[in-house]
């Protein structure tokens, strides 16, 4: 009886699993469409701001009295497998080529994503600044509005010369890529400005509107990328803890009835036995 209660005990507990994973399977599923079906949109908005610097003729100068700056896209949430790690360590090699490119003055480091925090201690690298990650498309904005805005304002006071961001690349359900993207300085594709002199604004704040929106439009397009990357991995995992919570769950099923079997034989013994003993014959 103590075996069958501590069976039927753990079989409640891997349902009651199962249904936690499944809510965390259904609430991935619906973050990764929603992040997959924003991007084309912010792609795109991208492009035509690329345009709008092309047509301005916008060209930032490299500083190269300060060091390059990194900026490492990861997450605040678990259950996604080796997502943070593997942006963690490009993080750490992207340094070290910098390292080896000459770079003698320590680059500062911007983190956006509290669980990768460990990782980076574990390799010796400190975030100077480290940022809560949106878990959603809809905190994206709340974040970029900071994050934007802290990142330029770092820039234009020389705090670094350039910007690399090591952000996650989709490349399907539970496959991704880590990858390196420059952001600043901001150079125009057009070699020349096709646009006449307006009056009404300087070309300062032409420049200084176009560049702080291509950044926030860059970095949400990356953020986008990498959230839907992150879902993607935290799917996978969510589909692969289900799978092996069913099978855990029949194989303790299984064990349950041989345990109800083998009791119920033994009940039936019992009593023959019994039967035979009030009869006075052999038990």
């Amino acid at each position: 009886m103590k075996r069958e209660q501590q069976l039927e005990r753990r079989l409640h507990t891997l349902h009651t699993l199962g249904e936690a994973v499944s809510a965390m399977r259904s609430l991935a599923a619906h973050h990764f469409r929603l992040s997959r079906q924003t991007l084309p949109a912010a792609r795109e908005y991208r492009q035509q701001i690329e345009w709008a610097l092309s047509e301005i003729d916008v060209h930032q100068q490299l500083n190269l009295s300060a060091p390059p700056g990194v900026l490492l896209v990861a997450s605040d949430l678990g259950l996604c497998g080796d997502y943070n790690l593997k942006l963690a360590q490009t993080a750490r090699d992207e340094l070290e080529q910098l390292k080896m490119a000459g770079e003698l003055r320590t680059p500062p480091l911007y983190c956006v994503g509290r669980r990768s925090q460990s990782m980076l201690s574990r390799m010796g690298l400190t975030a100077t600044r480290l940022y809560s990650a949106a878990a959603s498309v809809d905190g994206l904005p709340g974040l970029l509005l900071q994050l934007a805005e802290e990142l330029l304002d770092e820039f234009l006071n020389g705090r670094f010369g350039s910007l690399h961001v090591i952000s996650a690349r989709f490349e399907g359900a539970g496959r991704f890529v880590p990858t390196t993207t420059q952001v600043l300085p901001v150079r125009a594709n057009g070699e020349v400005a096709r646009l006449r002199p307006t009056s009404y604004q300087s070309r300062r704040r032409i420049v200084g509107v176009a560049v702080r929106e291509y950044l926030y439009t860059t970095l949400y397009e990356l953020l986008l990328d990498s959230l839907a990357s992150e879902h993607g991995m935290r799917l996978l995992a969510a589909e692969s803890a289900r799978q092996w919570l069913e099978e855990t769950a029949e194989t303790v099923r299984r064990q349950l009835s041989a345990t109800r079997r083998e009791s119920t034989t033994q009940e039936v013994l019992d009593i023959v036995a019994g039967r035979r003993t009030m009869r006075g014959g052999p038990a």
